[in-house]
């Protein structure tokens, strides 16, 4: 499975995730996609078959009006220190994997 991770959340959590998970996971600044819009995210996400991982519901707006593909990631736990997101997904990633 493979996830881009999405800019307001931190880069080097793509590192992580792929180091502690079966997931191959990468920051939208390392694919030139940090800038972007919503929708060409989404769409680029849709071409690539890929999952998003965002805290912004935008992404699952669009999910609501275009459908999936892309399947979405959608972390609701606010603003969190980069340790403490870390030991969010390390409770709760493997169950919202094996749903997608």
């Amino acid at each position: 499975m493979r996830v881009w991770i999405d800019a307001q959340l931190p880069p080097t959590l793509a590192n992580w995730i792929s180091s502690n998970f079966d997931v191959e996971a990468i920051a939208l600044r390392e694919i030139g996609l940090r800038d972007a819009k919503d929708i060409e995210i989404f769409e680029a996400a849709r071409t690539e078959n890929v999952v998003i991982m965002t805290k912004d519901s935008d992404f699952v707006d669009l999910v609501c009006r275009l459908g999936t593909p892309p399947q979405i990631l959608w972390l609701t736990c606010g603003n969190v220190t980069n340790r403490n997101l870390r030991q969010l997904l390390t409770i709760t990633l493997p169950a919202a994997i094996e749903q997608l």
